[in-house]
């Protein structure tokens, strides 16, 4: 995925850059559905408790069909996310910045995705875009070592930990209850474990 021997920053897109669930909640309403909750109280995402009448895989499947809807396009950026990434691209140039993000598999849903992101002007040099649920693993393996990832869901990053990433958990009501020693609480948080992370020194192999 990457030429570059420089450990990556690499970053999830729908909870991590922009915001989801602002977007998501709203186009529920316009499908008909009442969601029980606002989009910044939702804690599982199971959404047992926002729209306590459909079963997951209807959930799913409502999933898919925003991932091709005008809304999808239109998703706003997370509070600081803009800032954020400005800041370590100014900070770090010569560390790529490149997003991963399991959006869907339909061209339509790619095609707006990099659009938004790029409408934003969020600088990501490269964007890759998996099917709906899609495992990250292969693509944080072609990554550097050292290389860094954020995820709001802690599946994707015990994977990131599993291929020996530093990955940081972004945190969120919905995950509240996942335990992770790398936390960020918002995007403040976020840049200073990343700036921790990129300015440790190297590790010296010992002498034979």
């Amino acid at each position: 995925m990457s030429n570059h021997e420089l450990p990556v920053i690499a970053l999830d897109v729908d909870g991590v850059l922009l915001d989801y669930l602002g977007g998501f909640v709203p186009w529920l309403r316009t499908q008909g559905y009442n969601p029980l909750m606002e989009a910044h109280e939702i804690n599982d995402w199971d959404f047992g408790n926002v729209l306590p009448d459909i079963t997951v895989p209807q959930l799913v499947d409502l999933i898919g069909q925003f991932a091709v809807s005008p809304g999808f396009g239109e998703l706003v950026p997370l509070k600081g996310a803009l800032e954020a990434v400005k800041t370590l691209r100014e900070e770090f140039p010569n560390h790529e910045i490149i997003a991963i993000t399991s959006a869907g598999s339909e061209a339509i849903t790619e095609q707006m995705r990099r659009a938004n992101l790029e409408k934003h002007a969020f600088g990501i040099s490269s964007v890759t875009v998996l099917p709906l649920g899609a495992s990250k693993r292969e693509n944080l393996l072609a990554l550097p070592a050292g290389s860094i990832f954020v995820d709001d869901l802690i599946k994707n990053i015990r994977v990131a930990d599993e291929v020996g990433m530093h990955a940081i958990l972004f945190r969120h009501p919905y995950n509240a209850n996942d335990s992770h020693h790398l936390c960020a609480d918002g995007w403040t948080e976020a840049v200073a474990l990343i700036r921790d992370l990129l300015n440790r020194p190297a590790s010296i192999p010992s002498a034979a």
